[in-house]
């Protein structure tokens, strides 16, 4: 009971919210809207009373609603200066100030509410949206996570929403300043998958709040089966804590899933930028399928693409790089470039790997 009471609480402040918003809006419309009818009134007065062209009338009506007067032309006739008195003194001048304040504290608020996370997000389209926050490192990691963001080609442009709890006294400077707006929502329930235009966006982040959770799984799996459907293409990206729940958040639409790997966020700005590149990248780090392998060998003169294109003839594997005689790592060579290696980096299937003896007879015979 006391958690509906709760859930209704909090849907009612969002309901206030989205109000408040709404009727601000809609009182600086009605304002400009009376000023200009004010306006029009007295410019078409002054126009007829005083017999002044309309374009004079227009001069007049706005020097004197800002209270600049210039004095180059100003009402004579009595019922001229009537009009001026009660359209422009009366209703003129205090509807403009009326119009300034509210659009200054409309701006004000706006700016609050944007720094504090409970702006609504509901019209943005083709953006980010990154859901959760990991619980330790947190600032710093995000903003690594935005960096590469940034520095991919795919993504640079994009608008980013973070949804989160964690920053309770606003999002900081360093990740507003690359172009990130909060979110401030409960991350258990999808109920603000409206308000951050899920439906809208191209890119959708899962982050694990804890990798050592798997109870962030079943809240990844919640969320994953809440999200609306997209108006356009959207990519799905979702880190798994536990390995028996990829195919489970890729039934419900992740087009990518990974282990949460905090201390290289770029895995995920790869994932989100190239579908697939994670998973060859996660390989890299374990024997999970395919791995790196180094072989002491000396290789002189051939070109980097003979090299390669010998081992993958032969079954050995894929040349990935070589350390050359100064003990430096040259990773993806140009095809043409000679080759001075005291080793060969290989990348090759952990069930296949190959044999020291028949490598280094290979690249010999080069």
């Amino acid at each position: 009971m006391l958690f509906f009471f709760q859930r209704r609480s909090k849907q009612s402040l969002r309901h206030i919210s989205r109000l408040s918003q709404r009727n601000a809006r809609q009182k600086i419309a009605s304002l400009v809207l009376q000023l200009a009818t004010v306006l029009c009134l007295h410019t078409s007065l002054i126009c007829w009373f005083e017999g002044i062209p309309f374009r004079d009338s227009v001069w007049l009506t706005f020097t004197t609603v800002t209270t600049v007067g210039y004095g180059d032309l100003s009402a004579t006739t009595d019922a001229g200066r009537m009009a001026t008195v009660v359209l422009i003194y009366l209703l003129g001048i205090w509807m403009l100030a009326q119009l300034a304040s509210e659009y200054i504290e409309y701006r004000g608020d706006r700016r609050d509410r944007i720094q504090k996370g409970q702006w609504n997000w509901s019209h943005m389209e083709n953006h980010i949206v990154i859901i959760n926050a990991p619980v330790t490192n947190t600032l710093t990691y995000l903003e690594r996570l935005v960096s590469q963001f940034r520095e991919t080609p795919a993504l640079s442009n994009k608008p980013i929403i973070l949804v989160t709890r964690l920053f309770t006294d606003g999002l900081p400077r360093v990740l507003g300043d690359q172009g990130v707006v909060l979110k401030s929502a409960d991350t258990t329930r999808g109920e603000f998958f409206d308000e951050v235009g899920a439906a809208q966006a191209s890119h959708a982040v899962f982050i694990a709040r804890d990798e050592n959770e798997s109870s962030s799984d079943s809240v990844t799996l919640d969320l994953l089966d809440q999200l609306p459907a997209a108006v356009g293409e959207r990519l799905i990206v979702a880190e798994a804590v536990l390995d028996n729940n990829v195919e489970r958040f890729r039934k419900l639409g992740a087009n990518a899933v990974m282990r949460p790997v905090r201390a290289y966020p770029e895995l995920l700005a790869r994932a989100l930028s190239a579908p697939g590149t994670e998973r060859i990248l996660q390989d890299l780090f374990g024997y999970f399928g395919s791995s790196i392998h180094r072989y002491d060998t000396r290789v002189t003169n051939p070109e980097w693409s003979t090299i390669v294109c010998a081992l993958a003839t032969r079954g050995l594997g894929i040349a990935m790089g070589y350390i050359d005689q100064h003990g430096e790592v040259i990773s993806c060579p140009k095809q043409n470039e000679p080759v001075d290696a005291r080793a060969i980096l290989i990348m090759a299937r952990d069930s296949d790997i190959p044999c020291p003896n028949t490598l280094h007879d290979c690249l010999t015979s080069l």
